[in-house]
């Protein structure tokens, strides 16, 4: 009973805080608390490449080896960062994200490090094989956001905890719109057989227990 009524002040709270557009504030309880999470936020850090924005705001809720869906959450999030650093010409940079964010995902794909040098070595790294379909990077990443949104769902450690948007009576997005029930989904993606969300395209199944990660458009 305190347990849900602790719950229920933070919830208060955090709408009291958006309603008055004290967004950042909502963000860092949210985050402290680690009892509610804003997908709205998550996204658009994620969109518009605040990638170490939205993978503080994460941690605030699992971290990278807690289970596959924060590990694919995360690898996501470094491997866009890489490939913006890339496409902007920064090697410097993307030598440093490759070799000391990504290096962390060697557990599950030791060949990582080895396509990354490959891809930052090119002087148009769109014509390496599966990243032919990476456009713009704004909407290369909003198509990235439907799998990872997957797999923010799938995650048990954010069950019942995160925030939709939701559109208010006047037809706007306003912050104060935030809510606990996810809204219904136009196309909602098939449950594999065994029952379970489908996992994002960059898993690769490897057996029981194992998997290794691969960047979209590489299997």
């Amino acid at each position: 009973m305190a347990a849900n009524s602790h719950r229920e002040a933070i919830y208060s709270v955090l709408q009291y805080l958006d309603r008055h557009n004290l967004g950042e504030a909502a963000r860092t309880l949210e985050r402290e608390s680690g009892l509610f999470f804003c997908l709205p936020y998550f996204e658009e850090c994620f969109i518009h490449g605040a990638f170490d924005e939205a993978e503080e705001y994460f941690n605030g809720f699992t971290t990278v080896h807690d289970n596959m869906y924060s590990t694919n959450v995360v690898f996501v999030l470094r491997w866009h960062k890489f490939l913006e650093a890339v496409d902007e010409n920064n090697r410097d940079e993307a030598h440093t994200i490759l070799h000391e964010e990504l290096s962390t995902f060697l557990l599950y794909n030791p060949n990582l490090i080895e396509r990354g040098t490959e891809i930052m070595n090119l002087e148009n790294f769109r014509t390496y094989e599966g990243l032919q379909e990476y456009g713009e990077p704004v909407m290369a990443r909003t198509l990235e956001m439907m799998d990872v949104r997957r797999c923010l769902e799938a995650n048990p450690l954010l069950s019942g905890k995160i925030r939709y948007r939701i559109p208010n009576a006047s037809g706007g997005r306003g912050p104060a719109d935030l809510v606990l029930p996810p809204p219904p989904l136009p196309a909602a993606p098939a449950a594999s057989p065994a029952g379970q969300e489908p996992l994002p395209l960059i898993v690769l199944l490897c057996g029981p227990g194992h998997f290794m990660l691969v960047p979209r458009g590489f299997i």
